[in-house]
């Protein structure tokens, strides 16, 4: 158990650049075509927030617990990775935009154990956050319409923000079981779920989905010796349940062609495509990291080239178009798990997975707390509840989506699980 933190407001300026560093990347988007001068902006803005913060915190890091082996961890991984995209000879950009967005995940937890000390800098932080899943959502939606100049039946992740999780997490909590800024939140959900249906994207229903059960198995496990459910839990799941049919019912009903779209990706042998392709990310990358004389020890680095062997999987050729081949590809698999291994190797790799996990550990057993005292109405704790949440939807994303290939959505990661460890801390959880 670690010692009581002694807790204080931070200054102005302290404040003002952590909502800067926060809001630095509101705009980013998905996309090939066009931004860069934008997005080197936000760069900018971000890395200057970040290193005035650090400066005024002395380069402070964490020397003991769970926060010092994800930042050591961490570290240890980016250097790891850079020296294997250097004895690969991997290309400078191709380094530079995989590696950036690992390196936000670091940033987002440092500000956020820097900052969060104080339980209401804590709620600043959460504010911040969610006025910037609110900017991305919208200006995500406008970019993908107006910039791309493409109709609906050719947009898919164009228009969707990669906060659109938190977004529906956090709004969902806030209508459900915070009650607070009820209509709004009821907004926000309404078209956070909307571009989502508009999209034709599965996963995020199952992420929804896996997060509700969560806390309905907390909930339960709490609840053994009454075996009861307590009412506001329930009435939210019910009440989110009818909101979602009855969402799905008059947007497709609005926009028919959205309907054959979900039928054509939900049904017959295309619905298993996405799950093959990744499986074939991953296959790429375990042949291409022992194959390497040093792979097992360094990895690949960061930015490094692997197959996708899609002729291993010939079923779903026909339906991948004409431009299908085994040709070798940069980005990360979406796959999150394995992209550890091909960039860190099977010693560093396995020890950034392992920080991920306990950090799910640690917001599992706060959040039994939480539901324990009853306190989802408590404005005091909805950092808590909304960093535990958050940091469950990324988690699951990372089956079905990696979230470090977006480099708002890495840095909301880190700033979640930084947010669940200088809580727990102040709860004196060690």
């Amino acid at each position: 158990m670690e010692r009581p933190v002694t807790t204080h407001r931070m200054s102005i300026q302290r404040r003002t650049l952590a909502v800067i560093f926060v809001l630095s990347f509101a705009l980013d988007f998905k996309g090939a075509e066009g931004g860069s001068p934008i997005q080197f902006l936000m760069a900018g803005i971000n890395s200057t927030a970040f290193l005035l913060l650090a400066m005024s915190y002395r380069m402070a890091f964490p020397r003991r617990g769970l926060a010092a082996f994800i930042v050591w961890g961490w570290v240890c991984f980016l250097t790891i990775g850079t020296l294997g995209a250097l004895v690969n000879a991997t290309p400078l950009n191709q380094y530079i935009r995989i590696v950036y967005t690992f390196t936000l995940f670091l940033e987002g937890f440092l500000v956020a154990w820097w900052v969060a000390r104080d339980p209401r800098d804590a709620r600043m932080i959460v504010t911040a956050m969610m006025a910037t899943a609110v900017i991305s959502l919208f200006y995500t939606l406008a970019w993908g319409f107006y910039f791309t100049g493409k109709d609906l039946e050719e947009i898919r992740y164009q228009i969707l923000s990669p906060l659109v999780s938190f977004l529906i997490i956090a709004g969902g909590y806030d209508l459900f079981l915070g009650r607070h800024r009820r209509l709004l939140s009821l907004f926000l959900l309404s078209a956070a779920f909307v571009i989502i249906l508009l999209s034709v994207t599965r996963s995020l229903f199952l992420v929804i989905g896996i997060v509700a059960s969560i806390v309905l198995l907390v909930t339960l496990w709490n609840g053994l010796r009454t075996a009861r459910i307590p009412r506001p839990i329930a009435k939210s799941l019910v009440s989110a349940f009818v909101i979602i049919i009855l969402g799905s019912i008059v947007t497709l009903l609005i926009y028919p062609d959205v309907f054959e779209r979900w039928l054509q990706r939900s049904t017959g042998p295309a619905q298993y495509v996405t799950f093959w392709t990744r499986v074939a990310a991953v296959v790429g990358q375990y042949d291409s990291l022992v194959t390497s004389p040093y792979g097992w020890l360094i990895g690949k680095g960061f930015g490094s080239s692997y197959p996708w062997p899609f002729s291993d999987f010939p079923w779903i050729l026909p339906y991948l178009g004409p431009d299908a081949s085994d040709s070798s590809v940069w980005f990360p698999g979406e796959f999150m798990w394995m992209p550890f291994l091909f960039y860190g190797g099977f010693i560093i790799g396995p020890v950034v997975a392992l920080s991920l996990l306990a950090g799910a550990v640690r917001a599992f057993r706060l959040l039994v707390i939480l539901l324990r005292t009853s306190s989802w109405r408590n404005l005091q704790t909805r950092p808590l509840w909304l960093s535990i949440l958050g940091y469950f939807s990324f988690i699951a994303v990372g089956f079905t989506a990696n979230p470090f290939m977006l480099r708002l959505e890495a840095m909301f990661l880190g700033l979640c699980l930084g947010l669940i460890i200088t809580q727990s801390r102040l709860l004196k959880i060690s």
